[in-house]
This record gives structure tokens, sequence and C-alpha cells, in this order.
């Protein structure tokens, strides 16, 4: 999702399929951009500097800190999973020779096995074959109680693997309609003859040893920059042709697109900001790609701290998220209604449609209560005004405008909201996870698969997943995990309209748009495409190069 993610899972959370509340934006279609540039022959060497905002915390995206989103862009191109989303949502095979589908027989009904067949040639950055064995690892690796794993969903079904050289075989305990995302995405496929019999709480945190994709890891300059070297042992047809990519830390948005319009970086990949492309594409040769994604930004309640339903719900009515959107997003987007997008139409409910702008239904809830308006304006109880801190990632012009916004709607309703910011690493990697805040703002992102149950199930508290909400609700979680378990589309579409429904009576947290996925690369760079999904912009960095 941070821009946390998850499966994407991270995050895993909506499938959108043409997507149209940005058009143009300066840019090719997607069809010309990737046929066109495929006709020029690539030159292989040149270096890249792109300029990111968030500095990761760790490096380890299977653990507590690293659901990062800058995680997941430099990992990513160091460690490959077996497969990956493209920018149309379909998966491909990555380091397997394809997708297991009933339809190819690799998967199964009765027992459930998915059967994955590693590539040939593929092979980790020392030589050593990319082999069953390393699925078997990465699966007992996540299932070891010692290690702070983000979460367990869907490999905790997993029965047995069943390693054979270049095969794994998966048995279910039961079917896992989401199969497809693990070992993948987020979750890559860990090395076992580089990491067997090491602490995995901190091996790999800092650095990477061995890498199956594109890049290997050369260097982390902490608080400045995280630089990878080609893979010179690269296998895949996916060449990588950059000699070097260097994330340079820059957390401050202006910064970043000054830096972009000096040359200082060669890309970008900026918060989403409307009021930035028309800077972008004032700079001489640059490719600016703006499309719609599987990004939403939302309001998350700690409820542990915010306990009261008719707070929550009040804040709720109170937050114009018309006035948002026309506002940070220049009317490009409307308000997202639910937890996942309307596209997805079989699952999708517009749940959170009730809660329209309504200041007179958020004052009745806070008498309800038990909040009495005062002279100043301001609702208390007990001699205590009620106040709400929420919290984001410093430097981000787009968070930073919503909450100003927020501050004004709330204060209109006898409301204080305390704004107080943090740098993205804290933010995202201790504060939500750590459950030390009341209200933040944040982003998930999404993979094809609407499963959710690591994000929302009362068992999936810290540490046992991503409920940074501490939401609990026995009867969701057990349409969840009933989910998980439903293969039939229809039925399982059932199943999450219902979660939902409920969650949305309950408001652990309050969506507030889709946003849009911002890349702008400086003339002379090529095969850069936007990737709208959980992957992020940087998925084919690999096929990147430079004149």
């Amino acid at each position: 999702m941070s821009d946390r993610f998850r499966k994407l899972l991270v995050l895993t959370l909506a499938l959108v399929l043409g997507l149209s509340l940005v058009t143009g934006c300066g840019r090719a279609a997607e069809g010309e951009r990737g046929g066109d540039e495929r006709a020029v022959e690539p030159k292989v060497g040149g270096t890249l500097v792109i300029g990111y905002e968030q500095e990761p915390e760790i490096l380890n995206p299977f653990i507590e800190g690293g659901d990062m989103m800058a995680t997941k862009d430099v990992v990513a191109n160091v460690l490959w999973g077996l497969v990956r989303v493209r920018p149309d949502f379909t998966y491909e095979p990555l380091l397997v020779e394809e997708v297991p589908t009933l339809e190819n027989g690799l998967v199964t009904e009765d027992p459930f096995t998915v059967t994955y067949k590693i590539r040939e040639e593929a092979v980790w950055s020392d030589g050593t074959p990319v082999t069953g064995e390393d699925v078997e690892f990465t699966w007992q690796t996540t299932m070891d109680e010692k290690n702070k794993i983000l979460s367990r969903t869907g490999y905790e079904d997993i029965e047995r693997i069943d390693a054979d050289g270049k095969t794994a075989k998966l048995t279910f305990k039961k079917p896992y309609a989401a199969y497809k995302d693990l070992f993948a995405v987020s979750q890559t496929l860990l090395p076992k003859h580089a990491l067997e019999g090491k602490d995995f709480n901190e091996v790999i945190n800092a650095e990477i040893p061995v890498a199956s994709g594109p890049f290997v890891f050369k260097e982390w300059a902490k608080g400045d920059s995280i630089t990878l070297e080609r893979n010179e042992a690269f296998w895949s047809e996916h060449t990588s042709y950059l000699d070097a990519v260097t994330f340079k830390f820059i957390p401050d948005t202006n910064t970043e697109v000054a830096q972009f319009k000096t040359g200082e970086v060669d890309a970008i990949n900026p918060a989403p900001d409307v009021s930035l492309i028309e800077q972008l594409e004032a700079v001489e040769g640059a490719d600016v790609q703006a499309d719609p994604g599987t990004i939403w930004e939302h309001l998350g309640f700690n409820l542990e701290k915010v306990s009261d339903a008719r707070v929550r719900q009040a804040v709720a009515y109170a937050v114009d998220r018309d006035a948002i959107s026309n506002q940070v997003m220049k009317g490009q987007v409307s308000p997202l209604q639910s937890i996942f997008v309307p596209e997805q139409a079989s699952v999708y409910v517009s749940a959170w449609e009730k809660y329209a702008f309504d200041t007179t239904k958020a004052e009745q809830l806070l008498g309800e209560a038990g909040y009495a308006k005062g002279a100043d304006g301001y609702y208390a109880k007990g001699g205590n005004r009620l106040t709400i801190e929420i919290k984001s990632t410093a430097g981000n012009a787009g968070r930073e405008k919503v909450q100003q916004i927020m501050q004004s709607q709330l204060k209109d309703v006898g409301i204080e909201l305390r704004i107080d910011n943090e740098e993205p690493s804290t933010f995202l990697g201790s504060t939500v996870v750590d459950g030390t805040y009341e209200l933040g703002l944040w982003a998930w992102l999404a993979s094809p698969d609407p499963g959710s149950t690591f994000l929302y199930a009362s068992d999936a508290v810290p540490p046992g997943g991503q409920n940074y909400y501490r939401y609990r609700n026995d009867q969701v979680t057990e349409w969840l995990k009933a989910s998980d378990a439903e293969v039939d589309e229809a039925a399982r579409a059932e199943l999450l309209k219902k979660v939902q429904t409920q969650i949305a009576e309950d408001v652990p947290l309050i969506p507030l748009y889709q946003r849009l996925s911002i890349v702008a690369a400086r003339g002379g760079i090529h095969n850069v495409e936007n990737n709208a999904t959980l992957e992020g912009v940087f998925w084919n960095l690999g096929e990147w190069w430079k004149e």
C-alpha cells in the first residue's frame, strides 16, 4: 500500500480495468509507448539517478518495517518473485515458465495444489541455480515463528511443498483463491543457499547478498541513497541495460521536482499532486506519464485510541471528501466509496456512500457519544476538548493539503484536528505498525486479487498481519477467511460485499480517492512504462536504457 505496500498486497485489494479518470496528460497511449520503444535499438551502459521521496526503513520486505513502497521499489529489482503484475492487471511469469492455472493443469482442485516450474536458465547472481528448494525455504522462513513476518495469510494454508529440482508443488490444507500472490509481488523468492541458518530478522535488512533480478545490491548510504548495479549473471530475456541505478532520497516533493528540472535526477515518481504534471511536462523532452491506478489514499483510525464508533462516524460525515478530491486532485478523481474499486463490479459495494457530507448528522452523533459544544465552538466531554491527532508522511505536498482541508472542515463541526507529521520511514515503518497514532493518512496498493484478510481480520493485528487499525470484528473475520477458501468467484464476491458493508458501519477507515500514479523521465531515457498497480512505476527498471 506509501505508501505501504503489501501484495500490495499489498496490498491485494482490487482489480482495475480500463480506468478513465484522467486522459492525455501529455503522454502516448500505452500501446504506442511499448511498440515504438522496442523498435529502437537499446544501448547498454550508463547510470541513472532516480529522485525518490522515501527512504526504506529496512530492505527485508517480509518483516515488520519492510512494507514500505520504498522497500518494494528497490528490492523488486534485485529479488524477483515467481510472477508479477503487468500494467494491464494480468499476471506474467518471471522465475517460472508459466502462471499456474486450472486450464494449464498446474492447479488442481481436490486436493488443491499449485505446481510451479522454474525456468531452467534461472540462476542467482553467484551462479547458483534457482530451484524448488528456494520456494520451500521461503515458505519455511515465512512460517517460522521466530521471524517477525508481516503476514502469513495464504502461506499458513499450505500443508507441504514438494521440491524436486526446478519444480515446486504446493499442497494446500484447503483451497486458497489468492495463490498467485504467494512468492510474488511483495514476498519475493529467497535464496536458500545464502540465507539458511542466519537470523532472518537481521540478515537482509541493510544489504542483499545475491540477486535473481536485473540488478545486484551495491551500497546503502543511509540518509542519502541506495545504489544497484547490473547483475552480470542475469539470465532473463528482460535484459538489464543500465550499469547502475541510484535511488536518491529527496523527502520534499518540491525539491524533488526542482532537481528533476535541473537534471540532478533523471527520473522521479512524485506524490500524486495533479498540479505537478504541468510543471513536469514543461521540462524539455520529458516523458510524463500520469495514470489512475490501484493506489488509494485513506484515513485510518487506531481503534484502540479512537474507540467510539460514533466519533469515527461523525468524522466520516464531517469530512467533505468531494471537496478534498476537487482541491487536491483538481477534479480528476471522485471519492472512493469502498476498500475496493468500482471497476471491479463483481466485488465492489459503495458502502461509504452513506457518509455524504452532513454536518448535522456529525454533530448529532457527537451528542449521542456524550459530547457537548462549548462556547468556543468545540465539542468536549468532562472538560476535555474533542481533539484528534492526525499523522502522515512529512514533505508529501498532497497529503499535507488533505490535512489542512480536513482541519478546517472538522473545526467547522467542532472537532480539533492536530497535525503531527513524521519522516516517512518513521510513520510507515514504526508508527502505524506499533499503533502510536490516533488517525493516520496513508495509501494501500492493490493486487489483481481482492483478498484482504491480512488487513482487516481480527488476528491480523500486528504482529499477525497489517491490520494497523486494530479493528476486531469476529463476523468480518469469518467472512474474510471463508472468502480466502472460496474458489467460486461469485460466492467469494458475495462474502466480500458483506465485509465492505460491515466495515463501513464500524468505520475503522475512511476511503478518500484512487490517486494518480505519476512517473517522469528526462529525454533520452527509454522503455519507461507506468505500472499503476502494486508493482509500481519501476517494475521494469531492468529494461530502461539511456542514450
